[in-house]
């Protein structure tokens, strides 16, 4: 039965299903069929969101709009402007500079693709960016929105995997910065290859003003990081805080954001907040029945079992994360993966903060990658460019990509430096 369970969620999947509903009806199918009391979907459904950690969730995902309906992503694109702009493909080195800003203060990759590529994008093509190559660095450097810290989905990842917020905080910087990089490397050698322009030569006075009119916003996730490791706050209590400062830099401040635009931020955070929490609490019955039939522990034993090698079985995860990724939303894969790969990864000797790094990053790729990518359709719907026309963009990005991900699997000083530094 446990296999039927797993069939239809994926055959559920293929029609269409949206991943929630798959993750539920599979598992009250199995469940109904198996005699367990209806009264166990009710509680597990609901039991892992009332946790104070989860409450975090809410509290940035505000923070990150009030900073986005606030125009904080017009001054954060301008201090990129002021630096990078000069490179060759300065306007695509300008997307991937501002998503790494845009990434500490929304903590979402979506936000980033959004509030971002509808600035530069149709600014792109005016300046002679093909549609697609605008779509295709606009969709990757975003997913560096929840791997630079502070980001919601590490709050959820910490809590899943039982490990410090601020520790995985400190271990996504390097990380995050390192695709960051890779993928600014990887725009200006195809910036040279086709001849796309450089933009005016900036002045010091110009990046100082820069700076200057952005260092409110500049300042939030350095605040947040540092009191969250200071032990000043929890993270919880740190995202109300930094939901307030948002508000207060935003309408005060900048006077950037107006009442409508207030309301439509808590709008917003209501619905991101809402889709997060119905994942989590249909992942969470689905992982129960994984869990309670002993699906994961068969599997680790399998694979310890093997034989092979432990670099082997690092990639073998990796593999299959990547291509989970790439038809599975991040969240539900989390719930999966975590009980499953966590084992595995401990009775090898790593340590569970690499690879919890490891797993965000090689899921954060499917963000990009077809035929489920979300910062992929974003790019595409605001660049008015098909998939297909995209996907040859994509693949110097995610190739890229993977190679990160098997640096920070075989160097494990790239997540654990910072944190054993500080902490």
């Amino acid at each position: 039965m446990i296999w039927l369970m797993i069939i239809s969620f994926f055959l559920l999947i293929v029609i269409g299903t949206p991943i929630a509903f798959a993750m539920g009806a599979s598992s009250i199918f199995f469940i109904l069929v198996e005699g367990i009391p209806l009264s166990t979907v009710a509680q597990r459904f609901f039991s892992n969101t009332q946790s104070f950690a989860f409450l975090a969730v809410p509290f940035f995902v505000l923070a990150g709009n009030l900073m986005v309906y606030g125009g904080i992503a017009q001054k954060l694109i301008n201090v990129a402007d002021s630096l990078v702009r000069r490179l060759p493909g300065g306007l695509g080195c300008v997307s991937v500079v501002t998503s790494m800003g845009m990434a500490g203060v929304s903590g979402s990759s979506v936000a980033d693709a959004a509030s971002v590529g509808s600035v530069l994008i149709p600014e792109m093509k005016k300046k002679g960016y093909s549609a697609s190559f605008s779509a295709a660095i606009n969709a990757t450097s975003s997913v560096v929105g929840i791997i630079i810290p502070p980001s919601s989905t590490m709050i959820i990842l910490a809590w899943l995997a039982n490990l410090s917020v601020a520790e995985m905080f400190l271990a996504g910087i390097i990380p995050g910065f390192l695709i960051g990089f890779t993928y600014l490397a990887v725009t200006i050698i195809i910036a040279i290859r086709r001849g796309y322009p450089k933009g005016e030569k900036t002045t010091v006075k110009e990046i100082v003003l820069s700076f200057v009119n952005a260092l409110w916003a500049l300042l939030l996730p350095l605040v947040l990081i540092a009191v969250i490791v200071m032990g000043v706050a929890t993270a919880t209590e740190a995202s109300a805080v930094a939901a307030i400062y948002a508000a207060i830099i935003a309408f005060f401040v900048y006077r950037s954001l107006k009442w409508r635009d207030f309301l439509a931020a808590l709008r917003d955070s209501v619905y991101s907040t809402a889709s997060v929490m119905i994942i989590v609490c249909a992942a969470s019955i689905f992982t129960w029945v994984l869990i309670n039939e002993g699906v994961p522990q068969l599997i680790s034993n399998a694979l310890l079992d093997s034989g092979l090698p432990n670099w082997t079985l690092l990639i073998i995860m990796v593999l299959i994360m990547f291509l989970f990724g790439m038809v599975m939303d991040l969240v539900p894969n989390l719930f999966i993966f975590i009980p499953i790969f966590f084992p595995i990864a401990t009775g090898m000797g790593m340590e569970p903060i690499q690879f919890s790094l490891i797993m965000l990053v090689t899921l954060a790729l499917g963000l990009f990658t077809p035929p489920v990518g979300t910062t992929l359709f974003i790019s595409l719907h605001l660049a008015k460019v098909e998939m297909e026309d995209t996907i040859k963009d994509l693949i110097p990005f995610g190739v890229t990509g993977i190679a990160v991900v098997m640096l920070i699997t075989f160097i494990p000083e790239l997540t654990l430096w910072i944190p054993n530094l500080l902490l």
